[in-house]
Order: C-alpha cells, then sequence, then structure tokens
C-alpha cells in the first residue's frame, strides 16, 4: 500500500502507481491526453503554489521521452500562462501526435527549447525551479543518452 513519510506525504509504490492508471484508462474510460492535461496542470499548479512567479520565475523542465515527458510539456505551458518564464529541455522527442501537438502549443508560445548539451554548458542556478519530466512510474533499467 502506499506509504507515508515523517512530514505526511503519501506515496504510492510502482505497482500501485501502474494499477491507478490501469483503472483511469480502462473503466474509468480516461484517455492519455486527459491524464497528461491533468497531471501537467497540477505540476503547474503545485510549482505555483510553493514557488510563485513572482520570487522564481525562471524555470526548465526536463522532459523526457515518454508520458511524463508529456506532462512536463503541458506543464511547461501552463506555466507560461501563469506567469512564468519556462525553457525546455527535450532531448529525444516522441515522434507521435499527441507529442508533437505539445511542442507545437509550446513553441507557439515561444517557450524556447534548449539542447541537453546547452542545458549543460552553464549552470542549473540561472534557473529558479528545476522541474524533472524525465521519467515516470513505469521506468525500468538504467538510464542512458539520448
Amino acid at each position: 500500500m502506499a506509504t507515508t513519510s515523517e512530514d505526511e506525504i503519501t506515496y504510492l509504490k510502482q505497482n500501485e502507481a501502474v494499477a491507478v492508471d490501469e483503472e483511469l484508462m480502462g473503466p474509468l474510460g480516461f484517455s492519455i491526453d486527459q491524464l497528461m492535461e491533468l497531471a501537467g496542470l497540477s505540476v503547474a499548479c503545485s510549482v505555483a503554489e510553493v514557488y510563485p512567479p513572482a520570487s522564481h520565475p525562471n524555470i526548465i523542465i526536463i522532459a523526457g521521452p515518454g508520458n511524463n515527458g508529456g506532462d512536463g510539456l503541458v506543464a511547461a505551458r501552463h506555466l507560461y500562462h501563469f506567469g512564468y518564464t519556462p525553457t525546455l529541455c527535450y532531448p529525444k522527442p516522441t515522434d507521435r501526435a499527441i507529442y508533437n501537438g505539445l511542442v507545437t502549443q509550446c513553441r507557439s508560445l515561444r517557450i524556447p527549447f534548449v539542447s541537453a548539451d546547452e542545458l549543460l554548458a552553464q549552470p542549473l542556478s540561472r534557473y529558479d525551479v528545476v522541474l524533472d519530466a524525465m521519467f515516470g512510474f513505469s521506468f525500468s533499467g538504467a538510464p542512458r543518452a539520448p
């Protein structure tokens, strides 16, 4: 079952997160688009609650090739509309309609994209917030270069 830390934050284990996803996309009828939109909005709202744009305007979102990366692309769009200055690092884009659409939306807002090399060429301290959207709960194995 879910575990709770000393601060009363509940965490799902990997198998529990998979089960929630399967139920949402199965009997409850949610599409992956809907889940990405909800996840990205939730992340953006959480960032705004803890790191207001007035004091933490510059955000780098590092997005991976899977659904978690899609959540990050959605979050970048919402953060832009919340008054942040997001930058995206999307080193291994996924060539599927849903991801291509999210990239188009971000580019239409003129959210800059940087390569992994560009990101690593300067200190991350130039950003106020680093948002990790690389890997989700289904990730397994060792990370490898893009």
